[in-house]
């Protein structure tokens, strides 16, 4: 009996560690693995750097399944971090050639696969150059491959399952007075010039601030202060609820590594508007009629910012309709329909696959 389902392998790394490229991969592979016509293979490849001994034991167990389920599938997908594009990608595109099998390159974050230098930018120019399809997470860097003359390249943003929870009522939160922090707490998130800013804030202000430490900051920033208070971290999955609890989310960071945070997407789910920063294309999904947009490493347009969503609730009340709107166009339905729809254009018909492959 010949398969009837599009069989997708997905290379990537899934959670724990919590980041934003990890969680917005197990969206795309639950999603996949509950659809009727697609069959998922996952090689999940987490456990590999920071582990010197056990590390290299485990990226030849994962070289290994790579070898024998790409010769299974119909299409590889390799879902890269940006440290993994040059590490790992050559085997998944030398595997992927080896068994003729069409190669979807799918890039988190917002650094450019150009911007790599010597052996890796060689590695990761090579491979995403080599794709079917490369899909980029911002605009920009899809301009960027345009440019380099790449064969095919798509945008493909960061999305999350909307339906999960539906957006605050507005009519629950007709002023703003309750600030979170979602990320990971590190320099260059913004955590000195939030609390520099918040704390400046009249009393009826809290901020409240949630995530792992980072970069040698402890709990300790925290001590003392009257109006930034830590939470401690948001379990995986919660973070839509949480963030509904609150009437803004504020992100002021200039991390070098940002894409479009997957925090951001998560604030629109929940139905609430953002304040954060003009760095790299945050720009792109955020703008005035969503959020308010500040200079980065800015304590002072912070704080005003801050002041003034606080204190205009006509303006907060259109910011959060704006939130509300947005969540059509990162919503994760419409985007694993799409990536099927790009998986199904590289592959021949699955009803004309051979007997052999279908034994596999």
């Amino acid at each position: 009996m010949r398969r009837t389902r599009l069989r997708i392998l997905m290379i990537g790394t899934l959670p724990p560690p919590l980041g934003g490229a990890g969680v917005s991969l197990k969206h795309l592979a639950d999603a996949l693995a509950q659809r009727n016509d697609t069959e998922l293979l996952m090689i999940n490849t987490s456990g590999v750097r920071g582990h010197a001994l056990s590390g290299s034991f485990r990226l030849l167990v994962i070289l290994w399944r790579l070898l024998i389920l790409s010769r299974r599938c119909d299409v590889v997908s390799f879902q890269a971090a940006p440290t993994g594009l040059p590490l790992l990608g050559p085997f998944v595109l030398c595997f992927a050639h080896l068994w003729g099998k069409p190669l979807v390159i799918r890039k988190f974050g917002g650094r450019d696969y150009l911007a790599f230098k010597g052996l890796r930018g060689v590695f990761a120019r090579r491979v995403v150059r080599a794709a079917d399809l490369y899909l980029a997470q911002t605009k920009e860097l899809v301009r960027s491959a345009q440019r380099d003359g790449l064969r095919r390249v798509e945008w493909f943003p960061t999305s999350r399952p909307m339906d999960a929870l539906e957006p605050r009522p507005a009519r629950e939160a007709p002023s703003c007075r309750r600030f979170v922090f979602l990320s990971l707490v590190r320099p260059t998130k913004g955590i000195h010039e939030l609390i520099a800013a918040g704390e400046r804030l009249g009393k009826e202000i809290i901020i409240d601030v949630y995530g792992p430490f980072f970069d040698g900051l402890t709990e300790e920033v925290f001590k003392g202060l009257q109006r930034v208070r830590y939470r401690g971290v948001v379990a995986p999955g919660k973070a839509i609820s949480v963030l509904r609890d609150y009437d803004a989310l504020v992100l002021p960071t200039y991390w070098q590594g940002e894409g479009y945070p997957g925090i951001v997407i998560e604030a629109f789910a929940a139905g609430i508007p953002v304040v954060t920063t003009r760095w790299k294309c945050i720009p792109e999904i955020v703008d005035d009629s969503c959020g308010i947009l500040v200079e980065p490493r800015n304590p002072d347009a912070l704080h005003d910012a801050l002041k003034t969503l606080a204190r205009d609730d006509r303006l907060y009340a259109r910011l959060c309709e704006g939130a509300r709107c947005k969540r059509k166009l990162f919503d994760s339905r419409i985007w694993t329909d799409r990536f099927v729809e790009y998986c199904m254009d590289l592959v021949r018909p699955i009803g004309a696959t051979s007997d052999e492959d279908s034994s596999h």
